[in-house]
């Protein structure tokens, strides 16, 4: 099993969040994320690897710092890049499965990829709180079903693995429910008072005592 974590750079990201951060307060932030969540994966125990799936520069000296894949893709969109990358580890590393993690899951944690990752049997479907987004997808063989990332994929997800065949099993994960998009949301972090390095980030450089003056 492969973690496939796409990156599309730091710059610009977060534009929903544009009326609250400044454009390079969302990309440290985006960097804190990712770091949180490169940081959990290389503690899991039962992952044959972790691939970080991006062509922006930045994400050469982030693979190298975490000793993980960097495969540049030349896709379009976010499904696309995965499933290249799902075919990219399947062709030269015999990766019998993958697990799709995105980047902004800060409160992701070990025990919970490795539960996901046990109980796997061939599509296993986390979706965000709300049962909207998908915040997690393991497929084996790579690349089993149609992906449809688009921010409301959760119930697509089900249905496109239907079609392959497939009952795609649900788990929800509290960790992998909280994905950082929309102001709300990086509230909701605040609140949680973890250690992760985005809610250090977001302390150390007022935007959390500027969110909570403001709220």
């Amino acid at each position: 099993m492969w973690a496939i974590v796409p990156f599309k750079g730091s710059g610009g990201a977060k534009r929903r969040l544009a009326d609250h951060l400044s454009t390079i307060e969302r990309a440290s932030l985006v960097l804190a994320m990712l770091e949180d969540v490169l940081q959990t994966l290389t503690q899991v125990s039962n992952l044959d690897g972790i691939c970080l799936v991006s062509r922006s520069d930045e994400a050469v000296a982030i693979a190298r710092k975490h000793d993980i894949l960097l495969f540049s893709d030349d896709a379009n969109d976010l499904s696309g890049a995965v499933v290249q990358a799902g075919e990219y580890l399947a062709t030269h590393h015999h990766a019998r499965g993958t697990f799709f993690i995105p980047g902004d899951v800060p409160l992701i944690t070990v025990n919970e990829i490795e539960q996901a990752v046990l109980q796997h049997q061939s599509v296993t479907l986390i979706p965000d709180r709300n049962d909207i987004g998908t915040n997690g997808a393991l497929s084996s063989p790579p690349n089993a079903f149609e992906y449809l990332f688009d921010g409301k994929s959760f119930k697509p997800h089900r249905a496109a693995a239907q079609r392959a065949g497939v009952e795609a099993a649900v788990l929800r994960l509290p960790g992998f429910g909280l994905d950082i998009d929309t102001i709300d949301e990086l509230k909701e972090l605040l609140h949680t008072k973890s250690s992760t390095k985005s809610s250090i980030y977001l302390e150390e450089s007022g935007i959390a005592s500027r969110l909570t003056t403001t709220t």
